[in-house]
């Protein structure tokens, strides 16, 4: 499978694939705790997904996509935090200090998103589905990804109106404080200045991954997994959109590529566990479940 790559390729896969590995090593040795979140954050900017991160303050939400930006040359980086007053024209560049806004970064950080007021994050919802702005006349953005941060957790009294908003975030993310205590103590003798070790990718690079990914095979074995999975939930009022179920597709695809391999296994599904539940009721039952079914591949 790799080999192929590397014919068609010139063997410029696998370098980037070389790349991607050194930058997830730098940012584990950073960023303590963190794996799961720096995984998502890599799968939903290669399957051009959208990402929420949900934490308190201080938990390097932000910073873990700050400093995987620095390896990733000419990239737009938007950084924008929402306030109860916040207008969608403030997002825009001609309304920005160094003239980069929402129309044309390539990823977008909005910290606190859900303190934005309703008509600004509708207006959102052609942003992050279509990639499409209206300003006033609507035209392409050059968007990959939005990444949200937010401390306030979803429950099942939230606005149902924000619903559609919240189903475009393909991974949900808790991220918690560091527990182990060894790595506490790694925590307090960090250095603040994140080292890159000059490793480094492009735009090119990240759209070629991404259409490469999206020739990963994906079998009928792998789809009666899926199937299964959805029934059980749906047993357990665990309900998922058609659209997320078809956008999730992507996800495994580019997982099984970055693992090396040209087609999905069972165990791309576990990546689902970010992708499947809306509410915080949801997660174990998400879990528990995917667990259950794709250990049962392997009996």
């Amino acid at each position: 499978m790799i080999q192929s790559r590397a014919y068609n390729n010139n063997g410029k896969i696998e370098l980037i694939m070389e790349k991607i590995g050194g930058i997830k090593t730098c940012l584990n040795s950073q960023f303590l705790e963190r794996k799961e979140a720096v995984d998502i954050i890599i799968l939903a900017i290669l399957s051009k997904k959208h990402s929420i991160l949900i934490g308190e303050p201080g938990l390097a939400k932000t910073a873990i996509l700050k400093a995987l930006a620095k390896h990733i040359h000419g990239l737009k980086l938007f950084d924008f935090q929402m306030t109860p007053a916040t207008d969608i024209n403030d997002l825009l560049s001609k309304n920005t200090k160094n003239k980069i806004g929402i129309d044309n970064c390539d990823i977008a950080l909005i910290d606190e998103f859900f303190k934005g007021p309703h008509h600004t994050l509708n207006s959102l919802l052609a942003i992050m589905n279509e990639r499409v702005i209206y300003a006033p006349e609507p035209h392409k953005i050059p968007l990959i990804s939005l990444f949200a941060t937010s401390n306030e957790k979803p429950d099942k009294s939230s606005n149902e109106n924000l619903l559609p908003l919240y189903d475009r975030f393909l991974f949900r993310k808790e991220i918690l404080p560091i527990n182990e205590k060894g790595n506490f103590k790694k925590l307090l003798e960090i250095q603040d200045d994140y080292d890159f070790q000059n490793i480094g990718l492009n735009l090119v690079d990240i759209n070629l991954l991404t259409i490469a990914a999206g020739g990963v095979y994906f079998s009928d074995d792998i789809f009666n997994v899926l199937y299964e999975i959805r029934e059980e939930l749906k047993n357990k009022q665990v309900i998922v959109s058609d659209r997320r179920w078809k956008e999730v597709i992507r996800i495994i695809k580019v997982n099984a590529f970055l693992n090396g391999r040209d087609f999905v296994k069972t165990e791309d599904i576990k990546i689902l566990e970010s992708s499947l539940w809306t509410y915080y009721s949801d997660i174990r039952a998400v879990k528990n479940i995917i667990k259950r079914l794709t250990a049962q591949q392997f009996e």
